[in-house]
């Protein structure tokens, strides 16, 4: 590695304002997109910012070129056209003006069929609207205290339901939940928080054909002292419905690649490093063996992932000698609830990396992804600032935290790219030993 490596961020959205006082009092809010989504080649006909947007109209910048917010005549209202070539995924939106710009929303682009809802009631099972053919997204919001939103869809015996709510990782204020009813409104599952957040996911067979009910309630995150169901302007939610498995990258608000196939070797097979692979507990209970050479010296990055590619498995990883030998057992990382090990390799030889799960579970959710590889000198890079305001003649501060890891104490250059015109940054150089600093941005006075 050189004795210098150079990295560059997008920095998010600059509002620049002129010298003077302008007209407006000060920049947008938006704390929510309803809908949050919409199926690449079509229009959004109508779209709400809830938020303060006045005077108006405001205009919105949007991180995918194909998707364009073009405003109504209503303040907060925007007409949403969607390139066919749209690139599929979650992508951030800011409404700004002179003043500055609100903090970004998410809007997902998919290609599913997507539906909106109205203002017809939906508010028990009875009153459930039909979604028609699967897959689907449905654009909702639990706008009012005890809201409750129904929708039904129609089962053959034996088919899976796989249903996903995204409400949480919209940041739009709930802690959602889905319930599922029969045609008499007997409830038959409930679902809260899934693998990854506190949105709920659900996976249900039918016993026997008929229509079901999925239905959709919340209560307040972060969490009032009122455990009732709640709903405000800006519980916003998407609920993306299919027979059989749901692609992770289908309609996610997310933006991981979908989970590939089992891919890892069999048990009885000796693995060189480096290797990586999918891997399925089938069975309750059961644990997969997964053995490797080593040569002394090495410092291999054992990494057992689940939840960043979705799965609900709590995943638990021991290391082992051939002979069944605990070398180490690790659950928890601190990061989250997978499990990772630098392993100092103290001999030439074989070793087992032995995956189970923490409550014993199986099935064909509970998977895994087992990555090891020599450790690596890197370093990733944050901010807490979502975007900035800076006048004409004037200059901002913009703080960096650095993350380094395997050992990581090469000096670093910060630079800024992409920023508007008029608007420049002088590199930020880190040393090896430093973990933060400030970029200073300033904006000429021509801008």
């Amino acid at each position: 590695m050189s004795g210098r490596r150079r990295f560059a961020g997008w920095l998010g959205v600059f509002a620049l304002l002129p010298g003077a006082e302008s007209g407006f009092s000060a920049p947008p809010t938006a704390d929510a997109l309803v809908p949050s989504g919409g199926q690449a080649g079509t229009e959004v006909p109508l779209l709400t910012v809830v938020g303060k947007m006045d005077p108006w109209p405001c205009q919105a910048w949007c991180s995918n070129p194909e998707v364009k917010f073009s405003p109504g005549e209503k303040a907060g209202q925007f007409k949403v056209s969607i390139g066919k070539g749209a690139k599929v995924g979650p992508c951030l939106v800011r409404i700004h003006n002179a003043e500055g710009a609100s903090e970004p929303r998410t809007f997902v682009v998919t290609q599913l069929r997507e539906i909106i809802e109205d203002e017809t009631a939906n508010e028990n099972p009875a009153q459930a609207i039909a979604v028609g053919a699967l897959p689907v997204v449905v654009n909702g919001r639990l706008d009012k205290s005890q809201d409750f939103d129904a929708w039904k869809v129609s089962l053959k015996k034996g088919q899976t339901l796989s249903a996903r709510l995204d409400g949480y990782a919209l940041r739009s204020g709930i802690d959602p939940f889905l319930h599922l009813y029969d045609s008499k409104g007997v409830r038959l599952a409930l679902e809260s928080d899934g693998p990854t957040n506190l949105d709920p996911r659900m996976e249900f067979t039918a016993e026997a054909d008929g229509d079901y009910v999925v239905a959709v309630m919340a209560i307040d995150h972060p969490p009032s002292t009122s455990v009732s169901f709640s709903g405000s302007a800006k519980g916003a939610y998407r609920l993306t419905m299919a027979i059989g498995d749901l692609k992770e990258d289908a309609a996610s608000v997310g933006d991981g690649e979908a989970p590939g196939p089992d891919s890892l070797p069999p048990g009885a097979t000796v693995a060189s490093v480096p290797l990586s692979g999918f891997g399925t507990l089938e069975k309750a209970g059961e644990a997969d063996r997964v053995l490797f050479s080593a040569k002394k010296g090495s410092n291999l990055l054992i990494e057992l992932d689940a939840v960043d590619h979705g799965f609900p498995t709590d995943t638990v990883l021991i290391l082992e000698k051939p002979d069944g030998s605990v070398i180490r057992e690790v659950d928890d990382d601190k990061a989250s609830r997978d499990a990772s090990y630098v392993f100092k390799v103290p001999a030439d030889g074989e070793y087992v990396c032995r995956i189970t799960d923490r409550f014993g579970r199986g099935g064909k959710a509970i998977r895994y992804f087992l990555k090891i590889s020599e450790e690596s000198q890197d370093f990733t890079v944050s901010s807490e600032q979502l975007g900035m305001t800076v006048k004409a003649g004037e200059s901002v501060q913009w703080k960096v935290k650095i993350e380094r890891q395997g050992g990581h104490a090469v000096a670093l250059v910060a630079t800024a790219k992409g920023l508007p015109s008029g608007v420049t940054a002088e590199p930020l150089k880190l040393d090896g030993k430093k973990n933060e600093g400030t970029l200073e941005i300033k904006c000429g006075k021509e801008a």
